[in-house]
This record gives C-alpha cells, sequence and structure tokens, in this order.
C-alpha cells in the first residue's frame, strides 16, 4: 500500500553546543573554587553539580541526539519518532496517521509563541535548541489532542501530507 518513508535530524546550529560549552565552563570554575574556598565548598559544589546535571541535559538532548521521523504501514500508517543518542534508540511518539489534522510550517519566532488551545497538549521532537523553523502536527483522536513539533525536511513533508490527504479522502462519503 504504501512505502516507508523516513528522515533523520540531527542539530541544525551551534546554540547548544555554546550553552554545553558554557555549562561545562562554568562548572569547572564551580569545581575549582569549591577546592579554594574550604568554607563554603558544600554549597560551591552543589552548584557545579547543577551546572554539571544541566550540561548532561544539554548534550543528551540536543547536541548526541539524533531523531528519526518515519511512516511504516503495519496494519495502519503510522508516524513513529524516535530519538537516539549514542546506542540507546527510544520511541518518542507513534502518531496513527487517520488521526492527524494538519501539516504547516512555522518558523523559529512563531514556535516560540504558539500557545496550544486548552485541552492540548504540546511535544517538541526535535535535535535543534532554538530552531529557524519546525513543523507543526496537529494530531486529534479519541483519547488525546496534542500539538507535535518536529523539524523534517521539504521532501518528507511532502510525502507526509500526501499521505495525510490521501486518507482524508479514504474517509469522505
Amino acid at each position: 500500500m504504501h512505502n516507508g518513508i523516513s528522515c533523520t535530524v540531527r542539530m541544525r546550529n551551534n546554540v547548544a553546543k555554546h550553552v554545553l560549552i558554557g555549562l561545562g565552563g562554568s562548572s569547572l570554575i564551580f569545581i575549582a573554587a569549591a577546592y579554594m574556598t574550604p568554607v563554603l565548598s558544600g554549597i560551591v559544589w552543589m552548584v557545579a553539580f547543577v551546572f554539571i546535571v544541566a550540561s548532561l541535559y544539554v548534550y543528551n538532548r540536543y547536541v548526541g541526539a539524533e531523531f528519526c521521523y518515519s511512516v511504516e504501514d503495519v496494519g495502519v500508517p503510522s508516524l513513529i519518532i524516535t530519538q537516539r543518542v549514542g546506542k540507546t534508540v527510544k520511541t518518542m511518539a507513534r502518531l496513527d496517521v487517520d488521526s492527524l489534522t494538519e501539516l504547516r510550517l512555522l518558523s523559529g519566532e512563531e514556535y516560540r509563541k504558539y500557545k496550544c488551545q486548552k485541552g492540548v497538549v504540546k511535544y517538541s521532537y526535535f535535535p535543534t535548541m532554538r530552531p529557524n523553523e519546525v513543523y507543526l502536527v496537529s494530531m486529534r483522536s479519541r483519547y488525546e489532542s496534542a500539538d507535535v513539533f518536529i523539524e523534517i525536511d521539504e521532501r518528507f513533508a511532502a510525502a507526509l501530507s500526501q499521505l495525510m490527504a490521501e486518507k482524508r479522502e479514504d474517509y469522505e462519503f
């Protein structure tokens, strides 16, 4: 019925790398300060620990992450979003194409100002910190209403849009 299509995306700007370097450098400064000020070393170590945890989060979420978006047809065509960090692969979302209602391109500023309607959950599945453009995929089903933001190329967006249109035609009487 439908051939599987996929798109793999890595970080597209260097904002996360600069943030990671800043957090890592700050943690090193606080570790050095902990050795120089024995009176306040406990507090300084805690601040250093916070910076280390924040740098690990930025690495795992943005710098080391790779998102793969694919459409697979196993009974019902589904948009599958997976995240790979090193050897670890996690399925972040599986959205049935039947429940997708909208696919549109948003600029980075529009994304940052976007507010979901009441009762709609917002998910962001892309590896770029402060992206220039993302796609909004609106999903409405019986169980959940969600706005999912993904970072895909034009070819994948066109194929997904075409598949969504085909599914809509199947349900029209």
